[in-house]
């Protein structure tokens, strides 16, 4: 596929993505996002796991290499760091030329330096009864999602609810695309992704 669709994209954007609860997703719209960087848009892309232990050394962890000083691994034309620390993230932020990935474990005072450092800036969450209140806290400690310039992405939801959500913070509610495998994209995945990083 040509890419010649998606020809005004940026040389060089930091995305970083939390989530309000846990397993909604946060690993595989990172990952999704690091992927169609590298394979439909050609970019040289980093992928940052900001956390204390890897969930990824399994699987893309084979091919070690070295990345500004610091080991890293490469996996199907994305580089990985694992694990990563506030310090070597910032580090690498400065002095990567190219795309970067931020995957947040867990916004907290520390992380959120990572986080409002990005360019792009994506929370993951629900407004399902038993979610809300994680999002209603998150949403609290950005302040009210000043600066997520409508990139607030919704698991499942209502039109309800995203007019409740539009209401209360100012900002959109979208819904997460669905991608069975971010190694293997489509060309139908290609779209949303792009919608996410512009």
């Amino acid at each position: 596929m040509s890419n010649k669709k998606f020809k005004n994209i940026k040389k060089q954007k930091t995305i970083s993505i939390i989530s309000a609860s846990r397993k909604l997703g946060v690993t595989h719209m990172c990952l999704c996002l690091a992927n169609f960087l590298s394979s439909a848009l050609k970019q040289k892309v980093l992928y940052i796991e900001l956390s204390d232990e890897s969930q990824l050394l399994g699987m893309v962890g084979e091919k070690q290499i070295t990345i500004l000083n610091k080991t890293g691994f490469f996996y199907k034309g994305v580089n990985y760091i694992l694990a990563c620390s506030v310090e070597d993230a910032l580090s690498l932020i400065n002095d990567f030329n190219g795309y970067i990935v931020v995957d947040i474990f867990k916004y907290s005072e520390e992380t959120k330096v990572i986080f409002n450092r990005c360019e792009r800036r994506i929370v993951i969450g629900s407004m399902k009864p038993w979610c809300k209140k994680d999002v209603y806290q998150l949403m609290s400690k950005l302040k009210g999602g000043t600066g997520l310039k409508n990139m607030y992405y919704n698991v499942c939801n209502s039109q309800n609810e995203k007019n409740d959500f539009k209401k209360m913070y100012g900002c959109s509610m979208e819904s997460l695309p669905y991608i069975k495998n971010p190694f293997s994209l489509k060309e139908e995945d290609f779209d949303p992704l792009f919608q996410m990083i512009q």
